[in-house]
């Protein structure tokens, strides 16, 4: 699930980089003395590409819960599929770790 994760990650990434947009418009617009007609469809634009990042954020964790459920329904609850907010795992020591030293350990293993 690191694909998961990182894309994600990325979807995030370009929110953020979106808000970066949403106080530079305005502030671009104002200093170039432009009207708010003159940029109009410039903020339409912007909207839309601020409602498709947020719409595909929503689809992106919907297919990771989805891909989740598939794997709990194969088995495979407490094996661990990627790193992250996975929460506490039992793995086969008996011991509690985090998802993440898990993941650490199996795969210096496979190393």
């Amino acid at each position: 699930m690191t694909q998961v994760h990182e894309t994600e990650a990325a979807i995030d990434a370009a929110i953020v980089k979106l808000g970066g947009l949403v106080t530079l418009l305005p502030e671009a617009q104002a200093a170039a003395k432009l009207s708010p007609v003159a940029s109009d469809a410039t903020f339409g634009y912007l909207q839309l590409a601020i409602a498709g990042l947020f719409d595909g954020r929503t689809n992106m964790v919907a297919l990771h819960n989805e891909l989740s459920s598939v794997k709990d329904k194969m088995g495979l609850r407490n094996i661990v599929v990627g790193t992250g907010d996975l929460g506490k795992l039992l793995p086969s020591n008996g011991q509690i770790a985090e998802a993440d030293e898990i993941a650490a350990v199996e795969e210096a293993r496979a190393a």
